[in-house]
């Protein structure tokens, strides 16, 4: 990390300014749980998105997409225990019916108000409970709290998922906070998650968005814990300005550099997060491809290997069967030649050009026992790279998944 960029010990998005947060119990989740959350801007800000390539697309996000035409919002609202996906007409209705009550009482447009959800898909919205949750928030939107919106947005999430840093620029700070949810239905083009991301930079809407995008793709869609894809997959970006630095408008300046490395700290960070947390995972897994002909054959390799059961099983079980990962490589469709590749696990070869080499048996299963591993394969038929992270595949995956709306 840049001596310039640091990280914020126990970061709330009250660290970024202008941003308040707050999360309440309105009865949609049991046992007094947090289920509703809201983040209220002061200003309007200017607000990218990013969504699931899932065809079946929740009506929050459709609603979304009509009130980012202009890229700008105000007011975030999160509700847990329903997607609010594959409810029709009245799915659209109550979302927009949100953004309507939302607006009224925190005195912003409707159309700067962003609802989203996530929980069960094919149920409607309990929208009394919603509404009172909303009455509930208002009043209590500025006061202090312990996180409660990254905690009111969660699912199957074991702890809530936050990151910070300061970026500093002559005598001027600025903040990006980012949070999130997600443990499973994990897959790349927009990992089944739901991501916020808050700063008070002042930067041009359009180097927003590029930097935002890049930085995305090199975090959220390159996570993978069960290769499913989500209805709800969401990642959002507000900058309010509120830092009031000199505004970041040109792509080939330090300024901009900075919020891009800062950017990405901020969502690796959250996104490992979601792969450590993934529904039963024990380890962090991350697959490196190097050498490639194409960026897309490092990331067919990547993907083939991250979302592979045996891979991922053999690693549960600390199995170092490690011709799994051979195969992975084998079926993913890249273009390479068998007898060019080397494979190594936790740096120890295990196979190269062609051959399977000799190694330390006990060493390879002591690697196949660490909590966070690392894959790499050498295709040395190219200059591309591509680097993924995955978890492995426990019984209680199994067990979560199987009595998930029950």
């Amino acid at each position: 990390m840049k001596s310039n960029i640091t990280a914020i010990k126990n970061p709330q998005i009250e660290n970024v300014k202008g941003f308040h947060s707050n999360g309440v119990h309105c009865g949609l989740k049991n046992e007094k749980k947090l289920d509703l959350g809201v983040v209220y801007s002061d200003t309007p800000a200017d607000t990218i998105a990013l969504y699931t390539s899932n065809k079946f697309q929740a009506a929050p996000l459709k609603v979304c997409q009509k009130h980012l035409l202009d890229n700008i919002a105000q007011l975030l609202v999160v509700n847990t225990k329903h997607a609010n996906a594959c409810t029709g007409e009245e799915g659209i209705n109550n979302a927009e019916l949100i953004c309507e009550e939302a607006a009224n009482l925190f005195n912003v447009k409707q159309i700067d108000v962003i609802p989203m959800s996530t929980g069960v898909i094919g149920e409607q919205l309990p929208m009394k409970k919603i509404t009172e949750g909303l009455k509930l928030l208002k009043p209590v939107i500025n006061e202090k709290n312990d996180c409660n919106f990254a905690k009111a947005i969660m699912t199957t999430d074991t702890y809530f998922k936050i990151y910070g840093v300061k970026v500093k620029i002559n005598d001027i700070e600025y903040s990006i906070i980012g949070t999130c949810k997600g443990a499973g239905m994990i897959s790349p083009n927009m990992a089944t998650m739901l991501c916020f991301v808050f700063t008070d930079a002042v930067i041009s809407k359009e180097l927003l968005k590029i930097a935002f995008i890049n930085s995305i793709n090199k975090s959220f869609n390159a996570i993978t814990v069960d290769g499913d894809m989500s209805t709800n997959d969401t990642a959002i970006i507000f900058a309010n300005g509120h830092a009031e630095n000199k505004k970041i408008d040109s792509s080939g300046s330090k300024e901009y550099t900075d919020f891009c490395d800062a950017l990405d700290e901020v969502t690796l960070n959250l996104a490992k997060s979601v792969v450590k947390d993934g529904e039963g995972a024990t380890k962090l897994i991350e697959i490196s491809v190097h050498n490639a002909k194409t960026t897309n054959d490092a990331k067919l390799i990547c993907t083939a290997i991250a979302n592979s059961n045996l891979v991922k099983t053999a690693f549960f079980g600390e199995d170092p069967n490690w011709g799994r990962i051979i195969c992975a490589i084998g079926f993913s469709g890249s273009i390479y030649n068998p007898k060019d590749v080397s494979l190594s696990i936790e740096d120890i070869a295990v196979y190269n050009n062609g051959e399977m080499q000799n190694h330390n048996a006990e060493s390879l299963k002591k690697a196949f026992q660490k909590k966070e591993i690392k894959i790499k394969v050498d295709l040395n038929i190219g200059d591309k790279n591509w680097t993924m992270w995955t978890c492995d595949l426990s019984y209680d995956y199994i067990k979560i998944n199987a009595s998930y709306t029950t």
